[in-house]
């Protein structure tokens, strides 16, 4: 009785209510994340993270089921960094729309064998520094929200160098903040 009655007194959420409750869900998924990778997590923080990482793949990509957001290692952060991947002329100069964890998606009408290995070079920050990447051509055309729209590659990561590891960790969660910032403020 007790918790309803001072549930009813918070009344409506607000906008900044929703936007700290947003934040502070942001900062614990990233929290939750880095452990699961590093050292695993606790049944309790496992179910949170499932829960968090549901909310925020859904919050990108919102046609996404619950099976699939689920099913995924990591959420698909919508992303506009330039990729070039560096044994293909033909593909210089492409779109990468987004990034996960495993592996990105480049949009492009150049098709290249589902096992093609490549090595995509990753244009960062203002100055476009670049970050080499070795990755493998995992599917055609299935976009984000796997939608066959717009036409592209999928590619997973391979084994890489430690250091490459950190700086494309580093990539993905900037991603996954300035996406956060970008739909919370929208």
């Amino acid at each position: 009785m007790r918790r309803a009655a001072s549930a009813g007194r918070l009344g409506p959420p607000t906008p900044g209510r929703r936007l700290q409750e947003t934040i502070t869900g942001f900062r614990e998924f990233v929290r939750l994340d880095r452990k699961n990778r590093t050292e695993g997590l606790t049944p309790r923080e496992a179910e949170l993270w499932t829960r968090l990482k549901r909310h925020f793949a859904q919050q990108f990509s919102p046609e996404l089921s619950d099976g699939h957001a689920d099913a995924r290692d990591s959420v698909r952060v919508p992303t506009r960094l330039r990729v070039d991947f560096t044994s293909v002329a033909e593909l210089r100069n492409q779109r990468m729309t987004n990034l996960s964890r495993g592996g990105l998606f480049v949009a492009t009408e150049t098709l290249l064998d589902i096992g093609t290995r490549v090595t995509l070079s990753i244009a960062i920050g203002a100055d476009e520094e670049r970050l080499e990447v070795p990755a493998e051509v995992v599917s055609h055309n299935v976009g984000p929200g796997f939608q066959t729209d717009p036409s592209g590659l999928g590619l997973r990561f391979l084994d890489m160098k430690a250091e490459t590891r950190r700086a494309l960790e580093e990539l993905y969660e900037t991603s996954l903040q300035r996406a956060n910032e970008q739909k919370s403020s929208a």
